[in-house]
């Protein structure tokens, strides 16, 4: 324990809330069980520092893939499960590594290391923790603002006693919350809303742009296709999965690549060139922004997200998603006439509606398109991106036209403008034919089409 510290605790209480947050009363999922790993990650890297990072990563993967809806049933549930993770492979860490009580790398299952406390930490207890650090408020300093002693700030941290309706009125007035989320009826009940949500809580919400999750991590989803976009990128920085209801969950840290000025598609301003995201910082970081003009790591106030200056209201029910029809592809009909038909249903296609022409010539892409008992075609477009994309709009189509109603995998990835996994996905419900195939570029002019 000889690095353990306060950036410790304040890493464990956090990818606790993380877990709590997005698990409780939840059915294990793909999108879900990554967050689990990712978090559960995070927490082990601190209280197994001798083990190898794969050795580490292989631990977190297999308990988030051997969950069961139980353990994931509320708050108490999801903290159990933690710990008997944790206990199980203190003990073979410590025979592994062939450390014995005495030996300061010693970790003690279900004894006197510090983590052991802090996932016996309620719900209350950890957001008076976060909340106080994400104030940059000491005991002493929150203390005079709520009218109590330094010492009584720590027994409500620690869980061992609870604020009565005076203090917890002053301890939302101090740290800028609505009193709701203070309320005694909250106590044992975690904070999911800032964990879910409908789009990306930041200031300025766009379009996001879809990539893999990086890392060797094992094949999460059913399929390559959605394997391959399951990031959701906004023009923020943060980076999302999406559950099987299509709640936004926000993605701890990883090795997914973020993704190049190229890859965001109708983004309103670019991606942050900012370091990756830790769970170092009151997070998910898309909803926690630092106070202008306040610079450093320890003690950096950071605005409270209007969230949580309104009443906590529960979680709406995420309605079934409306069958959406793919209209036939124009053919034979102008560019122009076929991008207006597209852009009534395709946010893309209405970017592209009133965008300026560029210059002709220059490297064009090939689109061969093969149907069955028929010959093949060849589309061209300016760039890779523009084949892609109406590639991805011929697939749809050729899916609702086959199959009745459209693929739901397929739908996802295409609003989330992942046309290449779009394409990919086709040809993975169509393994008999290629359908559609992106060329290498090729240099020729408009006027030669």
């Amino acid at each position: 324990m000889s690095r353990w510290g306060k950036q410790q605790d304040r890493l464990v209480v956090r990818a606790v809330d993380v877990l709590s947050g997005v698990l409780s009363g939840a059915v294990p999922e793909p999108a879900r069980r990554v967050v689990a790993s990712r978090a559960l990650l995070a927490v082990e890297d601190w209280v197994f520092p001798m083990h190898e990072e794969l050795v580490l990563a292989e631990n977190a993967d297999a308990a988030a893939r051997e969950a069961t809806g139980e353990e994931w049933v509320d708050d108490a549930a999801v903290r159990r499960w933690v710990t008997e993770i944790l206990a199980e492979h203190a003990s073979s860490y410590n025979e592994h590594h062939d450390v014995w009580e005495d030996d300061p790398e010693y970790v003690e299952p279900r004894g006197d290391h510090p983590v052991w406390a802090l996932l016996e930490l309620s719900p209350f207890a950890r957001r008076l923790r976060l909340l106080q650090e994400a104030a940059a408020k000491t005991a002493v300093g929150l203390g005079g603002d709520v009218g109590v002693g330094a010492h009584q700030i720590g027994h409500w941290a620690a869980g061992r006693s609870r604020p009565g309706d005076r203090e917890r009125e002053a301890l939302a007035g101090a740290l800028g919350v609505h009193p709701a989320w203070l309320h005694a009826s909250r106590d044992e009940l975690p904070d999911v809303q800032l964990y879910r949500f409908a789009s990306c809580p930041c200031e300025e919400p766009t379009a996001v742009a879809r990539l893999g999750l990086g890392r060797e991590e094992p094949d999460w989803y059913d399929s390559p296709a959605e394997q391959d976009a399951a990031v959701h990128w906004c023009g923020c920085g943060q980076a999302w999965v999406k559950d099987a209801v299509g709640w936004l969950l926000p993605l701890p840290p990883g090795e997914e690549p973020a993704p190049s000025d190229e890859d965001l598609v109708d983004l309103g301003h670019p991606v942050i060139r900012s370091p990756s995201v830790t769970l170092d910082e009151p997070w998910p970081r898309a909803l926690w922004q630092p106070e202008a003009g306040r610079k450093g790591r320890a003690r950096t106030a950071h605005r409270v997200p209007e969230l949580l200056t309104r009443e906590p209201l529960a979680l709406p029910v995420r309605p079934a998603v409306a069958r959406v029809v793919v209209p036939e592809p124009v053919w034979g009909a102008s560019p122009k006439e076929r991008l207006a038909a597209n852009a009534k249903w395709c946010r893309t296609c209405r970017a592209l509606v009133d965008a300026p022409t560029g210059a002709a010539g220059g490297p064009w892409v090939l689109l061969h398109r093969t149907e069955p008992r028929r010959a093949l075609s060849t589309w061209t477009y300016p760039t890779e991106k523009d084949a892609l994309h109406h590639g991805a709009h011929l697939a749809m189509a050729y899916l609702q036209l086959d199959d009745g109603p459209l693929d739901r995998v397929t739908l996802d990835l295409f609003t989330g403008q992942a046309h290449a996994q779009v394409i990919a996905r086709f040809l993975e419900l169509h393994p008999e034919t290629t359908q559609l195939e992106v060329a290498e570029l090729v240099p020729m002019r408009a006027g030669q089409f």
